[in-house]
């Protein structure tokens, strides 16, 4: 179980634009959805080739309850936002499988 403590932290879920361009792509918008109580915690950062330079790619494990997951429907292709942070979710964790608490490990491009 994750004490309440540690949820201190506010996120919020931003979910991909469902409208296609005229190719048939998926247009670059995201809408914000729910908020949700969480932890956030850095786990590296390392310096990597991205897109036509040098970026920083910051990895985060942000953990919240499960049936708050469950609830907001959250899935890998959601971005979401957390002190100022837009994180990529990586994966999605029920750890332990007791349905408790919900790891999710995200990367963050600065």
């Amino acid at each position: 179980m994750i004490s309440a403590g540690r949820l201190r932290f506010v996120g919020q879920r931003y979910t991909p634009s469902t409208t296609q361009d005229a190719l048939g792509m998926r247009t670059d918008a995201w809408t914000a959805q729910e908020t949700f109580r969480c932890d956030l915690r850095n786990d590296s950062a390392q310096e990597q080739q991205y897109a036509d330079g040098v970026a920083v790619i910051r990895s985060c494990e942000v953990r919240m309850r499960w049936n708050t997951a469950q609830s907001i429907s959250l899935s890998e292709l959601d971005r979401i936002a957390v002190r100022g942070k837009t994180l990529r979710i990586r994966s999605i964790i029920n750890l332990d499988e007791q349905d408790a608490v919900a790891v999710i490990e995200c990367e963050a491009v600065e």
